[in-house]
């Protein structure tokens, strides 16, 4: 049995039939074989919200600092929700209709915890 520090996460599955790959940073639909790469900022915008799934509420003001302030960029809320978009477009791109994120409150996300899984691979052991 593996020790916990000895997992890597590797992605996530989304809606059982979509496959989000971390060091990749691509969206794969598994049953059509579609695929969207997302750039960097779109990729770590992304992460973020998948990363908070288990908070189950993601706020703009929270996305904005980490996902952009933090790297040297700049934000607005009418640049976050264009982000958003697109982020949606591409569940589309790879012929997906479901998203796992609703927006809230007029300022923040929620997040489809059921429709998400975190996908981990084990580190081969460096003996």
């Amino acid at each position: 049995m593996p020790f916990v520090s000895d997992e890597l996460l590797y992605g996530y599955t989304i809606f059982h039939h979509l496959e989000y790959r971390l060091s990749t940073r691509t969206l794969i639909n598994i049953k059509n074989g579609r695929i969207k790469r997302f750039g960097m900022t779109k990729a770590r915008l992304f992460e973020y919200l998948l990363a908070g799934m288990d908070n189950e509420i993601v706020y703009d003001n929270d996305i904005i600092i980490h996902v952009f302030d933090d790297y040297g960029l700049r934000c607005s809320k009418p640049y976050l929700l264009s982000m958003m978009k697109k982020i949606q477009n591409a569940f589309n791109t790879v012929g997906f209709e479901r998203y796992p994120f609703t927006r809230i409150y007029g300022k923040a996300y929620k997040i489809d915890c059921g429709s998400l899984e975190r996908i981990y691979v084990v580190k081969p052991s460096s003996h």
